[in-house]
């Protein structure tokens, strides 16, 4: 059990983290960029890594200040080093490079989806193996098989786009602003309100539901998200409706979107029995995807583990996490290089 200094910026968030045994967070601030990036519509890279440059030595200096550490106190550095904007990911490469020879111990990078699903450490759970870990983010829509730390094999990948994009894409085309996810979110339960429902009983509108199914035909047997069909629906439905419609749009477009989500989960257990399934990513804030996970887990018989929503997002403790796993198995990380690729490769021993 080791206590960590992390780093992440692999996107839009610039956080600095010190995490004790992959579990207790003692500090973690944390700079968002979304007033930054709001007036494009979505991330700007050059603009995201200069961010990162000018933020991590306040945000670090602020751990140091209130738990001053000197060489000897930390047991490794760790760093988000894939998948992400090669350029924001190098400023927290190397800013967590210089941290590691500084205090004079190992540097461990961290596969940016493996600390998503090490997330669940923070809100005092376990990694349980084997496992079913399903990653829903802004860049990722996936399923994969947890067999042991550092062993990960996809099951289902997205054909297109992730389902986080495709609500702030949605979020767009109905001009509700960004980040979209929450806006979607927002506007959809205003509509079961309005129409006098409760949540929790959105299945009731689903025969009123003008989008089609996305990959009605998929098999049982396999696996496969796709989100750019229902974004063009999506846009078709907009240059015909009236401003008052929506809060409609959204809610449909939304169930629409949970219902491909969790008939893709069903699908992977089916082929995965009696695993349970850790979920995690920033698109697992949304409360009407929660509840419709839990429903299915608790139908299928399967455990769910769910990060709290603080540790959803992008933020630097569970990249302390993902490492402190690698750290106590004895493992290293193979993840030493900055890529754009989201591909796993194994751990070493």
């Amino acid at each position: 059990m080791g206590l960590g200094l992390a780093f992440e910026s692999s996107c839009d968030e610039t956080g600095v983290a010190l995490v004790e045994n992959g579990r207790r967070v003692i500090s973690a601030p944390l700079f968002s960029q979304i007033a930054m990036h709001r007036p494009y519509g979505g991330i700007v890279p050059e603009y995201a890594s200069r961010a990162h440059l000018e933020k991590f030595t306040p945000l670090l200096a602020e751990i140091l200040k209130a738990h001053p550490l000197a060489p000897g106190d930390l047991d490794y550095v760790a760093v988000t080093t894939r998948p992400g904007l090669v350029g924001a990911l190098l400023v927290g490469y190397q800013t967590a490079r210089a941290a590691a020879r500084h205090f004079q111990v190992p540097l461990i990078g961290v596969h940016h989806l493996e600390a998503h699903l090490a997330a669940v450490r923070l809100s005092g759970h376990e990694l349980q193996f084997p496992a079913l870990g399903m990653i829903l983010s802004g860049g990722n829509s996936a399923i994969y098989r947890l067999s042991s730390v550092g062993q990960t094999e996809l099951v289902g990948d997205t054909l297109d786009d992730a389902a986080g994009e495709a609500l702030d894409k949605a979020a767009q085309i109905l001009r509700l602003g960004y980040p979209g996810g929450p806006a979607i979110e927002k506007q959809a339960a205003l509509y079961l309100e309005r129409r006098g429902f409760l949540t929790g009983e959105e299945a009731k509108l689903d025969a009123e539901n003008p989008f089609p199914l996305i990959l009605k035909s998929l098999e049982r047997e396999r696996v496969q998200f796709s989100f750019s069909g229902i974004k063009t629906a999506l846009l078709r439905r907009f240059d015909a409706a009236k401003p008052e419609e929506v809060p409609a749009l959204a809610f449909f477009y939304q169930d629409r979107i949970v219902e491909h989500i969790v008939r893709n989960l069903a699908h992977a257990i089916g082929l995965n029995p009696k695993r349970p399934v850790i979920a995690a990513g920033g698109v697992l804030a949304n409360q009407r995807l929660r509840r419709a996970l839990s429903q299915l887990c608790e139908k299928l018989r399967v455990p769910l583990i769910v990060p709290e929503n603080q540790f959803c997002t992008d933020n630097a403790a569970m990249v302390a996490a993902a490492a402190e796993l690698y750290f106590e198995a004895g493992l290293k990380s193979p993840y030493t290089e900055i890529s754009s690729n989201n591909g796993f490769a194994a751990a070493k021993g």
